[in-house]
Order: structure tokens, then C-alpha cells, then sequence
């Protein structure tokens, strides 16, 4: 991600500054470089923003799927189990069969929801790490002009 090339790039400006003498680790960096890349930052948070909306969504779709072919499951279920009421033995076996698919049509949605929720999270986790990052660079960076502004 450019994002964190460009981190990378703040971080080595500030690894790689002149050290200010007798200033306990105060570091000179050239403000226009750091505020270009801060500058960059900002252009890009918001398409790296508009790519999390867009998993959520594709999250939501495929919730909306699973409960939709549960549903169906569930209904082509509750057909078969139907049409096998005329028997006895077979109605049992139908009962069965049907609480099986029931089941496991429960079960498949359940999975495909939690699969859908573990990747949204991963997603947003490390959309957060992100932007996480980018923050605290912006501070660092903000910290750093406001010392070398103040000597």
C-alpha cells in the first residue's frame, strides 16, 4: 500500500535528519518534504476509506446471500417434507431428511456470516492500524516543526 511507503519516507526523513546539537535528540528535517508527504497522506486515506466502505458492503451482500439460500434450503426443505407426508415410514424418514437440511442450512449460514464478520474485521483492523499510523506520524511530524520552530 502507498501509504505505508510513504509512512516509510516520514520515518527515514526523521531516522536520517541532522541531529540538532545539545537539543537531547531534536532532529532538523526539511518542513516542505515532510509536509508534501503529509499532503500525500491525506490524498490517499480517503480512497484507502472508500475501499473499507466497499468491503463492508460486500460484507452485507454476503450475509444477505447466506440468509437468502438458508431460506431457500429451508423452503425447498419444508417442499420435500410435504410431499412425502403420505406414508408413514416415508414421512418419517422425510422428517429426518428434513431436519438434516434444516440443519445444515442453519449451519452454512452461520459459517458464511462468521467468515463474512472474521473479514470485515481483518479488513477494518487493518484499515485501523492504517490509519492509526498515519496519525501518529502526522503528530510526530507536527511535534518536530513545533520544536525546530521553537529553537
Amino acid at each position: 500500500m502507498e501509504i505505508f511507503r510513504i509512512l516509510d519516507e516520514l520515518e527515514l526523513m526523521i531516522k536520517d535528519g541532522k541531529k540538532v546539537p545539545l537539543s537531547s535528540g531534536k532532529v532538523f528535517i526539511d518542513p516542505n518534504r515532510f509536509l508534501d508527504r503529509i499532503d500525500r497522506i491525506r490524498a490517499i486515506l480517503p480512497e484507502e476509506l472508500e475501499t473499507a466502505r466497499s468491503l463492508l458492503r460486500d460484507k452485507e451482500r454476503i450475509v444477505q446471500e447466506a440468509y437468502a439460500q438458508a431460506e431457500q434450503y429451508v423452503e425447498h426443505s419444508r417442499g420435500q417434507a410435504a410431499r412425502l407426508l403420505d406414508e408413514n415410514e416415508i414421512t418419517r424418514n422425510a422428517m429426518e431428511m428434513a431436519d438434516e437440511i434444516v440443519a445444515r442450512a442453519k449451519e452454512l449460514s452461520q459459517e458464511i456470516r462468521q467468515d463474512a464478520n472474521e473479514y470485515a474485521e481483518g479488513v477494518l483492523t487493518h484499515m485501523e492500524m492504517v490509519l492509526r499510523r498515519g496519525l501518529e506520524a502526522i503528530s510526530m511530524g507536527k511535534e518536530e516543526l513545533r520544536q525546530s520552530m521553537d529553537e
